[in-house]
């Protein structure tokens, strides 16, 4: 078996990056996406030529934070105020025809596809600004729309960057299944009350007889900026808990599970 091990929203703050890392160097994370709009961005690239190990790409952030472009060039983005509109507020605007996993179809999507190219590769850009290498896979942030995938497609296949979701169909890949991640809104005090390690561990033992595996979680420290931009907090605890968890860590060398990236698929 072969499991790909990842964990979203590096850089996204300062404590998030080191909750990473230290999965990275002590756990099962092996993949991870780096946020390039916000102020911990540069912080968290640093660690990115110290952590061979682990595969970085970059998660296209459309709801947190402020664009990396001019406010004024990419409207249907950003509130008033020239921050994103959450995904929170996304879901509240907007009526909802379907939504699985990341993949959200709108009655009308509120994402204007000239507006998401203009953002996006502005946010791929400032990645190989800040690394000095190409983000090493695309991948969505908190929802995607038909419009934010299309982009997403259209500018991986400009910069030969391959999306997440294409590596994982063409893999055939089962998902660790996480029915306990809630949204828009997962509840603070179910945030801190869910043993993610325990759960997870049962997840992985129901889906064994699978030969490619994922696993995606969002493992991190929690500083107060987390909580101005997500409402992903407490939980994140509980996922870097659960990606350093010797028994999950037992587990998976016992069972002769192999910990996979994004480059060897």
């Amino acid at each position: 078996m072969r499991l790909l091990f990842q964990s979203d929203d590096f850089g996204i703050t300062e404590a998030v990056t080191l909750g990473i890392v230290k999965g990275i160097e002590e756990g099962l994370i092996r993949n991870t996406g780096l946020f390039t709009n916000m102020p911990s961005s540069a912080f968290a690239a640093e660690f990115i030529p110290k952590l061979p190990q682990c595969c970085f790409g970059i998660d296209i952030n459309l709801v947190g934070g402020k664009p990396l472009s001019d406010p004024s060039t990419v409207k249907s983005l950003v509130d008033e105020n020239g921050n994103f509109i959450t995904s929170i507020q996304r879901f509240k605007e907007n009526k909802l025809v379907n939504s699985e996993m990341m993949n959200t179809v709108f009655e009308e999507d509120p994402y204007v596809y000239a507006d998401v190219i203009v953002e996006m590769e502005a946010q791929i850009n400032r990645y190989i600004e800040l690394v000095g290498a190409k983000p090493e896979y695309l991948h969505p942030h908190s929802l995607i729309t038909p419009n934010i995938f299309k982009a997403m497609e259209e500018l991986g296949a400009k910069y030969d960057i391959p999306l997440s979701s294409h590596k994982w169909q063409s893999t055939n890949f089962t998902f660790v299944p996480a029915n306990w991640n809630i949204k828009p809104v997962f509840d603070i005090d179910k945030q801190r009350d869910t043993d993610v390690a325990k759960l997870t561990l049962e997840s992985l033992k129901s889906v064994a007889g699978n030969e490619n595996l994922m696993i995606i979680c969002h493992a991190g420290y929690v500083d107060a900026d987390l909580l101005g931009v997500s409402s992903y907090s407490l939980i994140r605890a509980r996922d870097l808990e659960m990606a350093i968890s010797p028994e999950l860590i037992k587990y998976v060398e016992d069972n002769n599970i192999e910990l996979i990236t994004y480059r060897d698929l």
